[in-house]
């Protein structure tokens, strides 16, 4: 497994975690420590700010969608392609 980097960004370090933890694993299967542990990588990861992959707009779009459950209208799909 590769070692997980202060500074680098939140996906890629969770992908590091999950091969750690185990991709096939539930969410209501991980341990209180692995839960934790997710929300500390995700804080000493680069800001989602400073990532080039996503624009603002995107994360506006997630943050209606799923934080207020309202529904974003798209004019066009777009795609996801995952960094790692």
């Amino acid at each position: 497994m590769a070692k997980l980097t202060i500074g680098d960004d939140a996906l890629k370090n969770l992908t590091k975690l999950f091969e750690k933890i185990g991709w096939e694993k539930r969410l209501c299967d991980l341990t209180q420590d692995e839960i934790v542990v997710t929300i500390l990588i995700m804080q000493f990861s680069k800001g989602m700010e400073n990532d080039k992959q996503f624009t603002k707009e995107y994360y506006d779009r997630l943050l209606l969608e799923y934080a207020h459950e309202q529904k974003y209208e798209r004019e066009q799909e777009e795609q996801f392609d995952p960094p790692f």
